[in-house]
């Protein structure tokens, strides 16, 4: 299915970047987002699901803005995270967006000094944004979108309570959870706490 749908700007950037048309399932997953829900987006590898979510992020957040982020990215890896964060950023720079990484091999003391800097979007893992968070460097009073790619990846990893120390601090925001499953005990205990009302997607 085409991009006519997305504003003008994404039309014109995204297929240079390869991304030239959407499958239902991932315009399911736009749709909701969009509406303003709480989301599982569950499919299988392939399926779409990163890059549904990458779409939304930047139709969502139209424009730059000095100061806090918008979105923050959680990936359960430093190699997911410096990926996830190349692609945005190839998608964001035309549009005047900055898209700042934070993950455990990089520099603490220049990641928090980036951020701090101005950005609307975080890429990052749990362990080191949950530091930078504790050491001011970041505040989340204006997020709109808090993102968990590869999330039973992610409690299956010990990740729960960084997770769960941000998604404490955060105002009303919309949480977008990416993964193959949702079969998980503790992800139940999360959902309870923080999603006691969202939407399920789930690809073909």
């Amino acid at each position: 299915m085409s991009l006519d749908k997305l504003r003008t700007e994404l039309q014109e950037i995204l297929p240079d970047k390869g991304i030239s048309e959407l499958n239902p399932f991932q315009w399911k997953v736009i749709d909701g987002i969009k509406a303003g829900k709480n989301l599982l987006i569950e499919g299988h590898k392939g399926a779409g699901k990163t890059t549904s979510i990458l779409v939304t992020l930047v139709q969502k957040i139209t424009e730059a803005s000095e100061g806090s982020p918008r979105a923050i990215v959680i990936c359960s890896t430093d190699d997911k995270a410096y990926a996830m964060h190349a692609t945005l950023e190839k998608i964001c720079r035309p549009l005047d967006l900055t898209v700042d990484l934070a993950h455990d091999r990089g520099n603490k003391l220049q990641q928090r000094n980036d951020i701090f800097d101005g950005t609307e979007i975080i890429v990052g893992t749990p362990k080191r944004l949950l530091e930078l968070y504790n050491q001011n460097g970041y505040n989340v009073s204006k997020l709109k979108l808090f993102i968990l790619d590869d999330t039973i990846e992610l409690f299956k990893g010990g990740y729960k309570t960084q997770i769960s120390r941000i998604a404490e601090s955060i105002p009303k925001c919309q949480f977008l959870l990416s993964s193959t499953s949702f079969v998980d005990p503790r992800l139940e205990d999360f959902l309870e706490e923080y999603l006691p009302v969202h939407s399920r997607i789930e690809s073909e």
